[in-house]
């Protein structure tokens, strides 16, 4: 632990402005994601995932007061370097005290492939990010910059040789957007990818949810059908994301651990481990307790293809990160305290960028140290096979 003392388990890339003009092979330049101008006059990607051009003023807010938050009107001269350059996100890491990030890809940009028509596309498109990540970003300290490799959303054939590919050049983990055989729930077909991951030794990663290609080729459907217009004015816009980005996402991923535990992956492969991404641990207690009392109660008609009551593969093989989470950190022991990991969510607005380490303090000061050590940079060492 002397190397990784403080590690991020859930940091995210701005796409730079030029990513795709570099990365992404000349004959699909025209279907790639555009730098376009918000309402008010600030720098946003125009995808096809549908609505209005995504902003970039919430996802590059590092050392922004609360206050100063603006979702529109904000350009990549206003950003940050650290959310879009490596070496500069060395520097800012530097200055917040932290040893290692684990990287995740932009969510509205990779979803512009993920749920593309054209396999070919979709392919081209993760694989310019990935090679993007491992060769640009991650380049000027591969040791302390620690990307997921996005796996595509073509079926089994293609996971399970994106998760090989991402092994041989060094990932540390990748990241599912949608099951790996492509369809609406987790089923049998989807083991062989998780036979590679335990094979290969690759922790696999969930941000948030899942959400098949052909669900993401609807969405779009139903927007273009709708004039591709998500909201009416400006101002109704804000306060749309605004309400938005209330919700919470345990909603979204309660049923997707759900199935993951009642279906057996983890009675199948039990060397495999799960980790859900910015999903928070303060609900976990609650949910867990239901997940058992909903086993011991239908595992016999039922016919549950599990053996042990689902707290038992929660702790085994899963792992979750939280931002801000008192609670969790109160019920830790409830939840596992080897499950948790901290992370900032550089460079979202969810961030306290540079005070992680009072932010550290504040929430976690009063635990004993090996406790607290483990959340904020112990579990995901060894998740992440950072000391390999």
């Amino acid at each position: 632990m002397a190397k990784y003392r403080i590690v991020d388990a859930d940091c995210h890339i701005l796409e730079p402005p030029d990513i795709w003009q570099n990365w992404l092979p000349e004959k699909y330049q025209e279907k790639a994601p555009k730098l376009v101008k918000d309402a008010e006059g600030g720098d946003a990607w125009l995808t096809a995932v549908g609505g209005d051009p995504d902003p970039i003023g919430l996802v590059s807010t590092p050392g922004m007061p609360f206050d100063q938050f603006r979702w529109l009107g904000v350009t990549y001269d206003e950003a940050r370097k650290g959310c879009y350059n490596g070496a500069a996100r060395v520097e800012d890491m530097d200055i917040d005290g932290v040893d290692a990030e684990v990287l995740f890809p932009p969510q509205r940009t990779m979803s512009h492939f993920l749920g593309d028509e054209d396999p070919d596309f979709v392919l081209a498109g993760v694989e310019a990010y990935n090679n993007f990540l491992f060769e640009e970003f991650c380049a000027p300290d591969p040791t302390r910059l620690i990307g997921m490799a996005q796996i595509p959303s073509l079926g089994i054939d293609s996971a399970v040789d994106g998760l090989r590919k991402a092994k041989a050049r060094g990932a540390n983990g990748v990241v599912i957007s949608n099951w790996p055989s492509g369809g609406e729930s987790v089923s049998t077909a989807d083991d062989p990818f998780w036979a590679a991951a335990v094979d290969e030794g690759m922790p696999v990663t969930v941000h948030i949810n899942i959400i098949s290609r052909d669900q993401r080729m609807r969405q779009r459907q139903a927007a273009a059908k709708a004039g591709n217009k998500m909201y009416g004015g400006k101002g109704e816009a804000t306060k749309a994301k605004a309400v938005g980005s209330l919700s919470h996402v345990f909603s979204m991923s309660a049923g997707n651990i759900s199935q993951m535990i009642f279906t057996g992956v983890f009675d199948r492969f039990p060397e495999l481990h799960v980790s859900w991404i910015e999903i928070g641990v303060g609900w976990l207690p609650h949910f867990i307790e239901m997940l058992d009392d909903k086993f011991w109660r239908n595992r016999s008609w039922g016919e549950l293809p599990i053996g042990e009551p689902p707290s038992f593969y929660w702790r085994r093989n899963n792992s979750a990160t939280f931002i801000t989470d008192r609670s969790g950190i109160e019920l830790r022991e409830r939840v596992g305290v080897d499950t948790i990991m901290w992370s900032s969510d550089y460079p979202h607005h969810g961030n306290d960028w540079p005070y992680s380490r009072k932010v550290i303090e504040d929430t976690m000061g009063n635990i004993p140290a090996d406790e607290r050590d483990r959340m904020i940079g112990g579990n995901a060492v060894r998740i992440f096979n950072l000391d390999d």
